[in-house]
């Protein structure tokens, strides 16, 4: 079979690996001040610290329905990877319209967004190379129900914001001025643990990842303007893992903040 596989903008990989691997990214809308604006995270960011209102829309099933009918022209199936159900309605937009194509097209919940969704994607191009497209889904699925992210962020106020965090963690942060590892846990964000400095979250990073059997020996970091952060978990993952890195999507970027970097990986 020829499969297509196709993903949402929350899916942080390098700009090339999209192009090389033939995924196509459906983009998630950004609204300033009720404006559909397309932006890039450092522009994003410096409307939020003006204090200007943002938002965020997943893609209507309409427009999924009219992505699948063109790639199916050309393509047998379709494999369609997206972020939690629990953080966005963008998996339930294109479990609607795949219902127009009776299997030819398979929607996954990844239960992840960002790094780890770019773990998802990449394993799904692998498997839509050699499997069929019912079998590479239920693979897909099977790998959703334990995917593993682990990041930490400068400051919680972002996540508070936007709802993506409890309120009583970010007050906590906040209080005692010490630093948040967060996780991402059936679909959704939740504390993993509060540590004093944003070094040791790093730290903390590097053990969570090194305490589980990662598939392929592969590592997806993404971030927010973290180079030197960047560089750190890279000097301690190098000799073990391979590792991919990409900048965060401005609609991600909106709830991690500045300085942010997130690890994700199969197990």
């Amino acid at each position: 079979m020829k499969i297509k596989v196709i993903t949402d903008s929350s899916c942080d990989l390098p700009p090339e690996w999209f192009k090389e691997n033939d995924v196509e990214i459906v983009n998630l809308k950004i609204y300033v001040d009720g404006e559909l604006k397309n932006i890039s995270t450092e522009e994003l960011l410096n409307e939020w610290r003006n204090g200007k209102k943002i938002t965020t829309s997943q893609p209507t099933p309409n427009e999924f329905e009219k992505i699948y009918e063109s790639f199916l022209r050309d393509y047998d199936g379709i494999l369609s990877v997206h972020l939690s159900s629990k953080l966005s309605g963008t998996f339930n937009s294109a479990a609607v319209a795949a219902r127009k194509f009776s299997q030819k097209v398979e929607v996954i919940d990844s239960l992840t967004t960002t790094s780890a969704l770019g773990a998802m994607v990449a394993k799904a191009v692998e498997l839509s190379k050699k499997e069929d497209l019912q079998s590479s889904a239920q693979k897909l699925r099977g790998y959703a129900q334990n995917v593993k992210t682990i990041f930490g962020v400068q400051t919680v106020e972002n996540l508070v914001k936007g709802g993506r965090a409890h309120l009583i963690a970010g007050k906590l942060v906040t209080l005692l001025n010490v630093k948040p590892v967060l996780k991402g846990e059936d679909g959704e964000i939740k504390l993993h643990k509060i540590v004093l400095g944003f070094q040791r979250v790093l730290k903390e990073i590097v053990n969570y990842t090194e305490s589980h059997e990662v598939v392929d020996g592969k590592i997806y970091i993404a971030h927010v303007n973290a180079k030197e952060s960047v560089e750190y978990l890279l000097s301690k993952f190098k000799d073990k893992y391979t590792c991919t890195v990409a900048e965060v999507d401005p609609a991600i970027a909106l709830n991690s903040g500045e300085g942010s970097v997130l690890v994700g990986f199969l197990v």
